[in-house]
């Protein structure tokens, strides 16, 4: 019997925007921690998250470059967990309605030849 290795990547990546996914505090790389925090950063009560428009615009133009389907309605949900670095307890993501689904990343395999990627699933989150 042959078997075929088939492995699962999440790949994470750090759109360019000026402010946070979910708030208009800076993204300035290099300053002193706790600099860049307001109300919705620090998940206090009554802060609401406003999706930054520049993040999903760049996810739009990431989705239709690798062929997904850009769905008219996605779903950011709270994912609660415990964890170090997480102090508010969740984290704003989404999952079973993404910003894009399908799609595919092509490249050539020295071994392989040309390959084809399959992608399950483009969303935004904060991370």
């Amino acid at each position: 019997m042959t078997w075929e290795t088939v492995i699962g990547l999440e790949v994470h990546v750090q759109l360019a925007t000026q402010s946070k996914m979910f708030c208009g505090c800076a993204v300035t790389f290099g300053d002193p921690p706790n600099t860049h925090v307001c109300p919705v950063c620090l998940g206090l009560p009554g802060a609401l998250p406003v999706p930054n428009a520049q993040a999903v615009a760049l996810g739009v133009r990431a989705a239709l470059a690798l062929g997904g389907t850009i769905h008219p309605t996605s779903v950011f949900a709270r994912k609660n967990y415990f964890y170090p670095d997480l102090p508010k307890g969740y984290q704003i993501s989404q999952y079973d309605q993404p910003l894009s689904t399908g799609g595919t990343v092509r490249f050539n395999s020295d071994e392989r030849g040309a390959v084809t990627v399959s992608i399950t699933r483009l969303h935004l989150e904060e991370d």
